[in-house]
């Protein structure tokens, strides 16, 4: 709260009035996952995730005003067309988005490195990430619960590629 808002409540009370403004972000790793309705082994369907952040905005009294859909891509690089557009966008407007709402951490990213990064750009805008099947946020148990996800995310992700890689070979020698 900035020191303005605290010397004069009838401004304080406009602010908290002042409808928040939040981008939504969706990612799903298959095309399958596309048009499903409720959770898999990877994560829930565009339309579940849509309305989980929907309804986490309408929670926190903010407005979804922007969306950027990510489909069949995977987090293990933050090179992915519909992120990199969401932050650009969040740069361009970092005088009006409040937050970024995803469904959970991983559908951000999947290695801490591109965690940090993202973190760093919407830190630098002043945007908070939102979770909305988390309780990641700004506080100090907040950014603790976000680093353990990122961490899960990564090795998740690092775990399934090495089943994936063993999982071939075993049917390579057992031919």
């Amino acid at each position: 709260m900035s020191y303005t808002s605290q010397a004069d409540p009838m401004q304080a009370m406009v602010n908290a009035m002042t409808p928040k403004f939040a981008v939504s972000y969706l990612r799903i790793s298959t095309r399958g996952q596309a048009e499903r309705g409720g959770g898999a082994d990877e994560g829930f369907s565009i339309p579940a995730q849509r309305e989980a952040n929907k309804r986490k905005a309408l929670s926190m009294g903010a407005m979804v005003g922007k969306e950027f859909v990510d489909r069949g891509a995977s987090a293990r690089s933050a090179d992915r067309p519909e992120l990199q557009k969401m932050l650009e966008y969040v740069k361009e407007n970092a005088d009006r988005v409040d937050y970024v709402i995803v469904h959970k951490v991983d559908r951000l990213a999947r290695n801490r490195g591109d965690d940090i990064d993202i973190m760093r750009t919407l830190d630098e805008c002043g945007v908070q990430l939102v979770s909305a099947s988390e309780s990641i946020d700004n506080t100090p148990s907040g950014m603790l619960l976000h680093g353990i996800m990122s961490a899960i995310a990564e090795f998740y992700s690092q775990n399934l590629a090495t089943e994936v890689k063993l999982c071939g070979l075993s049917r390579r020698t057992s031919k």
